[in-house]
């Protein structure tokens, strides 16, 4: 009986998905309804072997051969690097820094190899449909001439903090008869004399270090000084930052976020397979980190292929799965080989189907379609390029069971479930009725705020959710209340929560703190400041919060509910509940409910884009979310209790809870099961009333 109402709901969502994904428009994306045969695959959908998806190989290689077809054309016959259009809109101006130098054409070249390299040695061939000629000679031409130094079109040295190498080292590892055999031995010396430089070269101290890294075998097979003992070093201190469950912090502003999957764990794999050395040295390590990881990643991923969105970078999109086909050919994934195609297929699939392309052919800046307002300062126009790390699947041998076997279910297929992940310091549940991902973080550890693109909206809500994205106004924009909590002194001007402490993660209850500045030029240190405590009870199908502060004074305090798209045309229509407002349109809906009594506002907040911008969120169009905000100011220890929800096509129903206050604690009874939670300071507010 459960298996048929399974296939049943699989069906309908998937034909929910494709009728939302071919009828909604995004006003980034030009001219889209003329893109039919870009986005037309002649492989045909497969659904005995592929029941999830219908994706098979075929599908990959098409989509791969596309997107390089895109590419070739742009090659420049003078400098011999690809020149790609410049970005239009107010995102530009945050671009300066970035064409002033010769790096990011650099950054073009190898981020694009990549594709190719990979499509070269999966097909044995140098060509792809839609274009005319070698897809490799291009650029081994560029690393010819521009690691010559007698060529006028000489790269230079390396410059501090430059990302590029790695993946020219991994092309001839992967591939060597198109990016190493035909050079001569002068230009072997040239390349090998380059990548030596980059090897001894400054890198910032984050996942940078694996760019350096992955050039140190080829140096050494050839004799040339690799700087080895230095980056062993560096490569201890990565596996230094590793935190459990398969999850590392990301350097030193130590974030937690998907460059886990598309550099940690990446890298790890790559430089296990290629590098005889540092696989003696970390082995054990890598293997053990990568079997943490694969155990909780299938719990990632929706039921209609989405990776759930938080943190920065999003628009590498398919980037997530990179880690999948390197571990599959090192013998580190223990997932079943149907549900790890399952899952990498799913994510390729959903990506290609909202339209990752824009109307030339190329990979854009954005999530869904293209959509400037959700990507970092440090994004150009090449960088959504490295989304073709997710294509190492296609270096798996096609007669390999990852190939062959039947695709299998995700816990979003099926019973979904609640799970926490310490090492992370986030919890996912996965709803069964529509197969959404929530992923609810309780800490993230950062140095300092707002840095590289580690922006409150990015990581800081109470959850994340894979169909329903989040609000987010652009670079450079003002601070948002979507999904997250807050606080004024004044009432005037306010702050959200971030720079989380986690001091509890389970499946179904988080808790959390933040410390209160007066403002973000305030430099009192942390352990000096009041804070914000914040319980989670994570329920089936929606969640409360449960927030109180320990400011001596009477603070105003805030919630906001999950922030939801609509297009151009489609209006938000609020829907006010008891005490709570529930907002939609005709396919999100997200609502906001008081489970206590406390004087406040109940209200709208629509996030109308900036000008020069064309979104404010995630998905496309215009976001907006529902909030309550405190009308008078509230004593310390005094708790204010919410239940919050989102969903998509289908209203969120609103449950039975019961809220019980006692001296020193709550007494919440949801869906079912009793949640006391202390809160010591409550009898001083008692004492107060």
């Amino acid at each position: 009986m459960h298996q048929n109402f399974v296939i049943l709901r699989n069906i309908l969502l998937l034909g929910f998905f494709f009728v939302s994904t071919m009828s909604k428009s995004n006003p980034d994306t030009q001219n889209i309804d003329n893109q039919a045969n870009l986005y037309r695959l002649q492989a045909p959908l497969d659904f005995r072997l592929s029941p999830y998806t219908g994706f098979t190989r075929a599908h990959w290689l098409e989509i791969t051969g596309k997107i390089i077809a895109g590419v070739m054309p742009l090659f420049d016959k003078v400098t011999g690097l690809p020149q790609f259009p410049p970005i239009e809109g107010a995102f530009a101006q945050y671009q300066k820094n970035y064409q002033e130098v010769n790096i990011p054409a650099l950054r073009a070249l190898e981020r694009t190899l990549i594709a190719v390299a990979y499509y070269t040695k999966a097909t044995g061939q140098d060509f792809v449909p839609g274009y005319k000629g070698s897809i490799s000679e291009p650029y081994r031409k560029a690393i010819i001439r521009g690691t010559d130094p007698n060529d006028k079109q000489y790269w230079g040295d390396p410059q501090p903090g430059d990302q590029v190498g790695s993946v020219f080292a991994i092309a001839v590892y992967v591939n060597p008869e198109l990016f190493w055999k035909p050079l001569t031995d002068k230009q072997k010396h040239n390349f090998l004399e380059w990548l030596r430089k980059q090897s001894y070269n400054k890198g910032s101290n984050n996942n940078f270090y694996y760019f350096h890294l992955a050039v140190l075998e080829l140096l050494d097979r050839h004799g040339v000084e690799s700087n080895r003992p230095f980056l062993t070093k560096m490569f201890e201190r990565l596996m230094g930052w590793y935190q459990g469950d398969g999850w590392f912090l990301d350097g030193v502003n130590r974030g937690i976020d998907y460059y886990n999957m598309e550099a940690f764990h990446m890298y790890n794999q790559i430089l296990y397979r290629f590098d005889s050395q540092l696989k003696d040295q970390f082995g054990m390590k890598i293997k053990n980190a990568a079997s943490a990881f694969f155990q909780t990643y299938p719990w990632l991923f929706g039921h209609d292929g989405a990776p759930v969105p938080f943190g920065r970078s999003l628009t590498y999109r398919f980037a997530c799965t990179a880690p999948v086909g390197w571990a599959v050919l090192n013998g580190l994934c223990p997932l079943p080989a149907g549900q790890s195609r399952r899952i990498v297929s799913g994510v390729l699939r959903y990506f290609w189907e909202h339209r990752c392309l824009d109307s030339n052919g190329l990979l854009s800046i954005g999530y869904w379609n293209t959509n400037t307002s959700m990507a970092e300062s440090y994004i150009a126009a090449f960088d959504p390029y490295w989304a073709m790390q997710g294509m190492s699947c296609l270096l798996i041998p096609d007669t390999d069971p990852f190939w062959t076997a039947k695709e299998e279910p995700v816990p979003a297929d099926g019973n979904g479930g609640k799970l926490a992940i310490k090492g992370a310091q986030f919890a996912i549940r996965i709803n069964p009725v529509d197969g959404d991902v929530r992923l609810f973080p309780a800490g993230q550890p950062f140095y300092k705020k707002a840095y590289m693109g580690q922006v409150g909206s990015k990581y800081d809500q109470h959850a994340y959710s894979s169909t329903i994205g989040f609000c987010t106004a652009g670079e450079g924009s003002d601070d948002l209340g979507a999904g997250r909590s807050g606080y004024s002194f004044d009432g005037k001007i306010w702050f959200y929560r971030d720079r989380v402490r986690a001091l509890q993660v389970d499946s179904d209850h988080l808790v959390s703190k933040y410390s209160m500045k007066q403002g973000d030029d305030d430099a009192t240190p942390d352990y000096q400041l009041d804070e914000i405590t914040t319980h989670t009870l994570i329920g089936n199908d929606g969640e409360i919060h449960v927030i109180w502060h320990s400011y001596p004074d009477p603070v105003f305090l805030y919630m906001g509910g999950y922030g939801i798209s609509t297009s151009g045309q489609e209006q938000i229509v609020p829907d006010l509940i008891t005490n709570g407002n529930l907002i939609g349109n005709s396919n999100f809906y997200s609502m906001i409910q008081v489970l206590n009594s406390v004087e406040g506002q109940i209200k709208t907040e629509t996030l109308i884009p900036r000008e020069g911008w064309s979104a404010s969120h995630l998905f496309g169009g215009t976001g907006a979310w529902p909030y309550w905000k405190s009308t008078k100011a509230i004593l310390p220890g005094k708790p204010v209790v919410f239940f919050v929800n989102a969903t998509r096509g289908r209203k969120p129903f609103i449950p039975e809870v019961d809220v019980l206050t006692k001296p020193d604690k709550l007494s919440i009874r949801f869906e079912g099961k009793w949640y006391d939670i202390s809160i010591p300071a409550m009898s001083v507010y008692n004492n107060q009333q």
